[in-house]
């Protein structure tokens, strides 16, 4: 009996050995017995074709969501469908992403930085196997491109807010006559006399056909409170009666407008602190200024040097954390973007927050 069970553990140690020795693991598969398909898909326990389905729908769903119709290809009229070649590891990571089909007019481009935005942006991979072993296979990724006529207007929480005109939003004289308006109504509240506190409040307004004025978001940049918020809302408000309404084919339309109201004391105490703050301002304008023309390093500098002045500005971190998120300093972003969080309700920190967080755990 005792020779039986050695015989036969020898048979399956062989069938199992023969299965796998002509599996070559250095080679990538243009198809494999068991191919790649996005992890949570693969764990469902279902038929292997409700799996394939559920990941091509959740891959599909992705790029979609994250692809950029360039701005050259809606001018040029480009449109059609892209492939991108890609190699699914069996670490579970993606590489060789490569442009197979173009349409022109970016969109290679484009799709291929979608592609390359997998692995960072946590979309986790069940690799293909050949024979019970995980090995490369290659996959061949359609994205399409096509135009649809996209409306004047957008609908934000019921409200129909135009972003075309025939005639633009503007206020009564002129952004002078608006700087002077705000300057005038915008009262700083006595109870910051003490902390000397500084800050920006931000307003998106709509202003509606009839020339309503109603608040549609605000940004308290440095957390100064509802004293504060009460105020940039009354000088908002007071504004009725001052904007030419925006025009679009003959008819007055509602649309929004961004107001900003910085708030300064001014007891001669808190000169000092004003000084300071102005100053700050001015170099992280520098700073963003700087990064968009390409100089990296130094407008990472110069937000930074702001950011030492006044560490609870949102607005500064916010423009440090969205930089640190296109160099891909994702430690970077988690921190400042965390902060931001802390104080603003910004719906895409919420959403993108963790998987950058996550990101920066892994480096």
């Amino acid at each position: 009996m005792k020779t039986f069970f050695t015989s036969l553990l020898l048979f399956f140690a062989a069938s199992a050995f023969g299965q796998t020795e002509d599996v070559d693991t250095s080679k990538v598969y243009p198809v494999a017995e068991y191919m790649p398909m996005v992890s949570n898909c693969a764990a469902w326990d279902t038929t292997y074709q409700v799996q394939r389905q559920c990941s091509q729908e959740v891959l599909l769903k992705f790029i979609y969501a994250n692809v950029q119709y360039p701005d050259s290809a809606r001018l040029q009229g480009v449109e059609g469908t892209v492939v991108i070649h890609f190699v699914v590891n069996p670490d579970s990571t993606i590489s060789d992403a490569t442009i197979v089909r173009d349409i022109g007019g970016g969109c290679g481009d484009a799709a291929l930085s979608v592609i390359n935005a997998l692995n960072p942006l946590g979309l986790k991979w069940a690799p293909g196997k050949q024979k019970g072993v995980p090995v490369k296979v290659g996959i061949n990724m359609p994205v399409k491109f096509k135009l649809k006529e996209i409306p004047p207007y957008d609908i934000v929480d019921g409200d129909t807010i135009y972003n075309t005109f025939d005639k633009a939003l503007s206020f009564t004289g002129g952004d002078a006559a608006m700087a002077d308006f705000i300057g005038e109504n915008l009262k700083y509240p006595a109870v910051g006399n003490d902390s000397c506190s500084v800050g920006t409040v931000e307003i998106k307004a709509l202003i509606e056909a009839d020339g309503v004025v109603r608040i549609l978001e605000m940004n308290d940049f440095s957390n100064l409170g509802m004293d504060y918020q009460f105020e940039a809302i009354s000088a908002t408000t007071a504004s009725i009666g001052k904007w030419d309404v925006a025009e679009y084919k003959g008819k007055k339309v509602a649309a929004a407008h961004l107001i900003r109201m910085d708030f300064k004391p001014t007891v001669a105490t808190c000169k000092a602190t004003v000084s300071r703050f102005e100053q700050a301002q001015k170099i992280a304008l520098e700073g963003s200024q700087l990064y968009n023309e390409g100089q990296q390093e130094a407008g990472i500098a110069k937000l930074s040097e702001a950011i030492a002045q006044f560490p609870d500005n949102t607005e500064f971190l916010f423009a440090r954390g969205n930089a640190y998120l296109d160099m891909q300093n994702y430690p970077g972003a988690c921190e400042d973007l965390t902060k931001v969080k802390e104080v603003l309700l910004v719906t895409w920190v919420d959403n993108l927050l963790p998987v950058i967080c996550k990101q920066a755990d892994k480096e």
